[in-house]
């Protein structure tokens, strides 16, 4: 499976990286703006709550994946973790996992790349599988019927999966794993493996 990397991804993305047995991470793409590359949805007592994480801007008019930088001249990190402790602060596994997320975010990584791939490092551990991936060498023309399937504007359908949320009496889809994660811990595994893209 060739794909692009995403913060904090959602529910769809990851029920496709354990569909694969081999992962690559597009490293060399040029960076797209307004995508889930640097931001993710979670459900809040308000509705949904965009978390973005802020790029260095560059003089140059494109830059790849594996050179965007993180712009830590703004409190981002504090944001991400006070928004996740006020959304899932109640949860059945907040107390659990919240400190390997807020681990992560503690490292500063230099990198946006490398800050995705911790995360997604995390979200494995928690639901009990192997994280085996590497990294594209070099930029091609990219056919993969999964690259960019999920994409902010673009709507997925799937069968029907449920899970206990926080908040509301609607199902919200296509929310950051890490909503079912805090809800369900290593119990989510068995919500991913249900999921399965029928259409785009």
């Amino acid at each position: 499976m060739h794909i692009e990397i995403h913060y904090l991804p959602s529910m769809e993305y990851v029920s496709l990286l354990l569909k694969s047995e081999t992962i690559i991470f597009e490293a060399f793409e040029n960076f797209p703006k307004q995508t889930y590359r640097n931001r993710c949805k979670i459900l809040s007592a308000n509705g949904l709550l965009p978390l973005v994480v802020p790029i260095q801007h560059s003089n140059r008019n494109k830059i790849v994946m594996k050179e965007v930088q993180i712009d830590y001249s703004q409190p981002w990190q504090k944001q991400h973790k006070g928004a996740i402790q006020a959304a899932y602060g109640k949860s059945a596994f907040f107390e659990h996992i919240s400190p390997l997320f807020f681990e992560v975010y503690d490292k500063k990584s230099k990198y946006l790349l490398d800050l995705n791939i911790e995360l997604l490092n995390v979200i494995f551990k928690v639901i009990g599988k192997p994280f085996n991936y590497t990294l594209s060498s070099d930029f091609e023309s990219i056919e993969s019927p999964v690259y960019n399937l999920v994409h902010p504007k673009r709507k997925i359908i799937t069968n029907e999966y449920r899970y206990r949320q926080c908040f509301g009496t609607e199902f919200v889809e296509s929310l950051s794993v890490l909503d079912c994660l805090m809800n369900h811990g290593r119990k989510s595994l068995d919500i991913l493996e249900r999921i399965e893209i029928e259409q785009i």
